[in-house]
């Protein structure tokens, strides 16, 4: 099996208001910002990086730090979309003592990081000596103290979902137009 490597970025993570407030989103992965992992690598995610799994992403484990040193699963990632600053998520925390406190300590602005963990996939050298990362698997989205991305790969929210509901759906589905056979 492939080593899962991880990265940490820092964008806006959101959480908002109404409803029960237990949905997260933000930005998981920035595009095209080359970020210096150690001396030896300085890396940055190619657009469509994630491709295969936008229609997958609630396989993807939503976690308080990273599984592999010692972080627990909080929920599961409800989408994940290409956004032209990066890899979008929402993620839905569970009502657990851990998802509990990371989402206090998101409110609070305690915690505002987002760390992947990935498998890579296709790279290629850029000027400068930079691995652009042209595909990638997405193993999980990790909420953090500290990342990679620093300001860069931030939640930016916390809102709540609101299912829709079934007469809801109907109106809906009554107002789409018809299309007729050619």
């Amino acid at each position: 099996m492939t080593e899962v490597l991880t990265r940490t970025f820092a964008p806006d993570i959101e959480i908002r208001s109404g409803g029960d407030g237990r949905t997260v989103h933000g930005i998981a992965v920035p595009y095209s910002r080359p970020q210096r992992i150690h001396a030896g690598l300085t890396e940055q995610f190619a657009r469509g990086a994630f491709a295969k799994q936008l229609t997958s992403g609630h396989r993807v484990p939503f976690t308080r730090d990273h599984q592999a040193q010692g972080g627990q699963i909080i929920g599961k990632v409800l989408e994940l979309r290409d956004d032209a600053a990066g890899l979008y998520f929402e993620a839905r925390v569970a009502k657990t003592a851990m998802g509990n406190d990371t989402l206090e300590l998101l409110r609070d602005g305690a915690l505002d990081q987002v760390s992947i963990g990935f498998q890579e996939g296709q790279n290629r050298r850029l000027s400068g000596g930079i691995v652009e990362r042209v595909t990638a698997t997405l193993r999980e989205l990790s909420v953090v103290p500290e990342g990679a991305y620093g300001d860069f790969a931030v939640a930016m929210g916390v809102r709540s979902v609101q299912p829709l509901r079934l007469d809801e759906a109907r109106q809906i589905l009554a107002s789409l137009p018809t299309l007729l056979p050619m």
